[in-house]
């Protein structure tokens, strides 16, 4: 007879024991994140936190095993719809995650929330599963059996993920009880100690994956969760890099420091839990390692002489193939740099007439690459970067297969 976990204490150490590596690394990213925070303007900050919100819901749920092109990602986003029903389900499912991640993303930006609150956790779960399509919406239980699962609600069956049998789904209240009183940002060792709070993150990302509150979908919930936390404590609050992508692209690590960390203790030497410190600290270890990964990452993508030069050798490609005029680098240039320029400015830098000077900027606002507020007359032209441009703009953003396929679209055009 299968044995399942019913008390809120079997899941302790829910903070890890001997952390000084840990908050060494808690330090580093605290550091580097708030270099890249700084380092362009944050208009330009903004769009491309929402050029990167899609790829974050590309590796997401990749590590689901959902592999969704970029381009079919930017043609959801446009309502441009795969007949291919199977593609079709994938599209909706990533245009669901990115319109969660960016409300997630305003809302922490604008009010303060708990997001270790089990309301907060079943409102991401929620959310997500409200836009998927109905095929998406069936789970298998521990028996086999087809469980349909209903946005937000707490899974009422048991399962298993790998070795690991989730606790017993009647006692669940009772451990997410535990969870928000015990990680609460504001209460007892938290409030005060932000070094606690990131090593924080990276324990809890864990453990509610190990409570498994859900019938499924707890992967995408838990990365969602962990994303604004980080949000919450000012470690990507322009959204500037991505978590998943480095989990994604070390899936197996992720995975295997992930069931780790569902062990009970090793030996006498493992702590004082009923699961093993050690692991916990390795995946705690991971967790950060990888954060920091990320942000050095995007750090050197955004660097602004590399960008600069990258907009260059685009401009070039596209005077090439007659699809833009030479000025243009001039406006890409200052768009980035500044977030947006007037329409005066694009006249000033292009050197041509209010005419000519429009019909640019419009050539370019045709790729996406500008936005203009068409009822507002005075509105200025602001940056703006396609899905479709990664491969030449921010090289490295997408797995190198995916980007050769973007890169061979813009050439056949």
């Amino acid at each position: 007879m299968t044995e399942f976990y019913k008390e809120p204490s079997t899941m302790e150490p829910l903070f890890p024991e001997n952390i000084a590596e840990l908050e060494q690394l808690s330090i580093t990213l605290i550091e580097k994140a708030s270099a890249l925070s700084k380092a362009i303007h944050p208009i330009t900050g903004r769009a491309i936190a929402d050029f990167l919100r899609p790829m974050n819901s590309y590796y997401t749920n990749l590590i689901e095993g959902h592999d969704t092109h970029p381009i079919d990602i930017e043609k959801a986003l446009k309502e441009d719809f795969s007949r291919d029903l199977k593609n079709r389900s994938l599209q909706l499912e990533a245009k669901a995650h990115i319109k969660l991640s960016k409300d997630i993303f305003d809302k922490f930006n604008k009010e303060k929330i708990n997001p270790y609150s089990i309301d907060f956790i079943k409102n991401v779960h929620k959310e997500f599963y409200d836009h998927l399509p109905e095929e998406f919406r069936i789970a298998k239980s521990l028996t086999d059996k087809d469980v349909e699962i209903i946005p937000g609600e707490i899974r009422t069956c048991e399962v298993q993920v790998g070795r690991h049998i989730a606790p017993h789904w009647a006692s669940l209240p009772l451990f997410l009880e535990r969870f928000e009183s015990f990680y609460n940002p504001t209460l007892g060792d938290n409030a005060n100690n932000r070094i606690r709070r990131i090593i924080t993150i990276a324990a809890s990302h864990h453990r509610l994956a190990w409570i498994h509150p859900f019938a499924d979908g707890n992967g995408r919930v838990v990365r969602l969760f962990s994303d604004a936390c980080l949000i919450n404590e000012h470690l990507n609050e322009t959204g500037l890099w991505s978590m998943s992508r480095g989990l994604a692209r070390n899936e197996n690590k992720y995975k295997v420091c992930l069931a780790n960390a569902d062990s009970q203790r090793w030996n006498d030497y493992d702590g004082r839990g009923n699961l093993s410190n050690k692991a916990l600290l390795a995946f705690c270890k991971f967790f950060l390692e990888t954060a920091i990964d990320q942000v050095v990452f995007m750090t050197g993508v955004l660097d602004i002489d590399n960008m600069l030069k990258r907009i260059h050798s685009f401009v070039d490609l596209m005077v090439s193939k007659k699809e833009l005029k030479t000025e243009t680098r001039y406006i890409l240039e200052n768009v980035f740099l500044k977030g947006e320029i007037t329409k005066k400015e694009a006249e000033r830098l292009t050197g041509k007439s209010d005419k000519t000077a429009k019909l640019i900027a419009e050539s370019l606002i045709k790729k996406d690459l500008l936005k203009l507020d068409s009822s507002n007359h005075l509105s200025p032209y602001r940056v703006s970067y396609p899905i479709s441009l990664s491969p030449i703009l921010f090289p490295g953003l997408y797995p190198s297969n995916k980007e050769l396929d973007m890169f061979t679209k813009i050439n056949e055009r």
